[in-house]
């Protein structure tokens, strides 16, 4: 009789919590995009909010706090109540760069909740049609023959693509002076007016589509919108480092709408139409399990930890 009681009870306590997670959501969710209209990051999180939005039957509110690198919109998610209705897109400069390379940031990856990888993307090294380099190989082997003489553009210290440059610098040796922009585009204008020897971002693609420059080689994968065009790693084996974007929640956000949101952003994520905006986009649309995120966040901030302090890299 204790024994029926006690199930009985515990069957009560649980029903709410049942529930509440049938419920799941029962209002809008708050989507922060820690940067400004127009970019990647805008866009692969609107692209994702519009198809969350007809799966959950609520609205995904999307509400750009840029500044500072993403810090301030980041910031802002780590601040804000776990009941999962708050989430946050966030990249590898804005979780892990930032703040490894700026303490005074004040949050850490770990101050978030996993919930999924949306999409990944090879960063674009490329140079004037002019040039004597037409391989990454080429372009090394330059850097050797006259240390100190080559230049590569980014949009900007501690940006992915400067932290995948300097990563290169350690696994070859090469040493080539960094030139940073503000902004990738104000680096494809310095390419295409021979400030520099090459250009290390993704706003050059269109120049190269348009044939104005020439790709040598992406930094991870190969590109599907550039599929002639090796990665890094074909030449200096094992080399990868992409630049990503996946979702997050505060810390301590029910593990019921974690499991929710994994799962529809995974269906998101393999659905034709998506796949073609990112492709489109140079971007290739993405999915894993929390876990899986949480694993990847961890093994980038212990690479990203010893590029940052290899080269000095600080942000104000």
């Amino acid at each position: 009789m204790q024994r029926l009681l006690t199930l009985v009870l515990a069957t009560a306590l649980a029903m709410p919590f049942a529930a509440a997670a049938q419920s799941y959501p029962d209002k809008p969710i708050r989507f922060i995009v820690p940067y400004p209209p127009g970019g990647n990051n805008d866009i692969v999180a609107r692209i994702y909010a519009q198809k969350l939005s007809e799966r959950l039957g609520q609205s995904m509110v999307v509400d750009n706090r840029g500044g500072a690198a993403g810090t301030l919109g980041v910031g802002l998610a780590v601040k804000a109540p776990n009941d999962g209705y708050t989430v946050v897109i966030g990249d590898l400069g804005s979780l892990i760069i930032a703040p490894l390379a700026n303490p005074a940031v004040g949050y850490s990856y770990r101050d978030l909740t996993p919930i999924g990888l949306m999409a990944t993307v090879s960063i674009v090294v490329s140079a004037n049609p002019n040039s004597p380099d037409n391989s990454i190989g080429d372009f090394l082997a330059r850097a050797k023959a006259q240390p100190g003489k080559l230049t590569y553009g980014t949009s900007g210290v501690g940006a992915p693509s400067h932290l995948a440059m300097e990563y290169l610098r350690s696994r070859t040796g090469v040493d080539i002076l960094h030139v940073p922009y503000k902004g990738g585009a104000q680096a494809v204008a310095g390419l295409l007016g021979g400030q520099v020897d090459i250009v290390v971002d993704g706003a050059a693609m269109a120049q190269v589509k348009a044939g104005k420059l020439k790709a040598l080689a992406v930094t991870g994968p190969r590109l599907p919108a550039l599929p002639d065009v090796p990665g890094i790693g074909e030449t200096i084996p094992d080399f990868s480092f992409t630049n990503w974007w996946g979702l997050l929640a505060p810390a301590g956000a029910p593990a019921d709408v974690v499991k929710r949101l994994n799962a529809e952003i995974n269906a998101v994520a393999v659905m034709p139409d998506v796949r073609d905006k990112l492709r489109d986009l140079g971007l290739a649309a993405q999915g894993d399990s929390p876990q899986q995120f949480a694993d990847r966040l961890r093994t980038e901030a212990e690479r990203v930890a010893r590029i940052v302090k290899d080269a000095a890299i600080k942000l104000e």
